[in-house]
């Protein structure tokens, strides 16, 4: 389960990056600690041809759930589960996003202790993580809230040391079959969320400060030695 992710590039180069404009009234700060429950820039499509970057929870809510804290139990959406479960089988069909990113962490565990490193990408410093999104309201409507779930597929050689899975890295030629909500052909889709080439990544050890969720900076990505 991937939990913590980066987006520090230029508001400009997501925009050239994704073909889409933020929407008014959404500000954008660098992230080098997202984690779930936060407000991220997501990418979607509202209707055939046309793509909008909007503001999002990360950690899905199903339209039907009392509770919006199981949000912090659906942060990621296997891909095995896409079609097969419920609470994703909807948005997989119509509600597909892509999540803007520069890099993400996972840990390893040596000796009991949690081990952080940072992986990112050798082709392309901005990269498009595949989600799915849904739309709740409170019982008592008070709250209205977007959501989205990060999709994980199974991992690619570099990952598989700390762990089986890894979010699945969208390739820019495939931004329009997924994104479009007129697409409803999911075995094409779930081709497109394949593990990203191993050799195409690089990763490294970071410090324990991306254990504090409080913290975001620049230092967070910084190697450090073993």
């Amino acid at each position: 389960m991937t939990e913590r992710y980066t987006l520090y590039a230029e508001q400009s180069d997501i925009e050239t990056v994704f073909k889409a404009a933020f929407d008014n009234g959404i500000t954008y700060e660098a992230n080098y600690n997202i984690g779930p429950g936060s407000t991220n820039p997501v990418v979607y499509s509202p209707r055939p041809s046309v793509r909008v970057i909007s503001a999002f929870r990360w950690g899905l809510v199903p339209p039907q759930a009392d509770d919006i804290n199981i949000g912090f139990k659906m942060i990621n959406a296997r891909v095995g589960e896409l079609n097969e479960q419920n609470s994703y089988k909807k948005s997989f069909q119509r509600q597909r996003c892509i999540i803007p990113a520069n890099g993400f962490f996972e840990w390893q565990t040596i000796f009991k202790k949690k081990i952080p490193f940072y992986f990112r990408t050798l082709d392309q410093e901005l990269f498009g993580l595949a989600g799915i999104y849904e739309h709740w309201t409170s019982k008592d409507g008070n709250i209205e809230l977007t959501t989205f779930a990060l999709v994980s597929t199974d991992a690619n050689a570099l990952v598989k040391p700390l762990k089986d899975e890894m979010p699945a890295i969208l390739d820019r030629k495939d931004f329009d079959n997924w994104l479009d909500p007129v697409n409803s052909d999911t075995d094409e889709l779930l081709s497109l969320l394949k593990p990203y080439p191993s050799e195409k990544m690089s990763t490294y050890r970071v410090g324990q400060g991306v254990n504090d969720s409080e913290k975001n900076d620049a230092a967070l990505i910084h190697p450090v030695d073993a």
